[in-house]
């Protein structure tokens, strides 16, 4: 992806809200989806873009004393998780057509997106 490629307000947008809230992918994901692009390029730009934001953060948070025992304890304990859902995601990548491909991903980021609102409307 070029630079040229993603609106200059969509990539400082997307830094704020990951910074914020952790949310760096959903003006990406909106703006792959508005271009038509198809699931291969789609897919490889989220993967960079998102691993770009989240390697920056990590750095960012190993220097700024974040990451203490607790949180590697922790992230240790999240990561058979993360795994099996990496497994299962790639897999459901591969029979996936191009729009079954987007309705997927446009659903769960509104999923995501009610989460949040929910969470912060304290409603449990």
């Amino acid at each position: 992806m070029q630079q040229s490629d993603l609106p200059a307000g969509f990539l400082a947008a997307s830094r704020i809200l990951g910074g914020l809230a952790g949310l760096s992918g959903p003006l990406p994901t909106l703006w792959a989806s508005v271009r038509g692009w198809g699931k291969h390029q789609r897919r490889g730009i989220f993967q960079t873009f998102n691993w770009t934001v989240l390697t920056a953060a990590l750095c960012l948070q190993a220097a700024t004393g974040f990451i203490t025992s607790e949180v590697v304890w922790l992230a240790m304990l999240a990561l058979p998780a993360s795994l099996f859902g990496a497994w299962l995601g790639a897999r459901a990548y591969r029979v996936l057509s191009d729009r079954n491909f987007r309705d997927v991903v446009l659903g769960l980021l509104f999923l995501s997106g009610l989460g949040l609102v929910w969470s912060n409307l304290g409603l449990r």
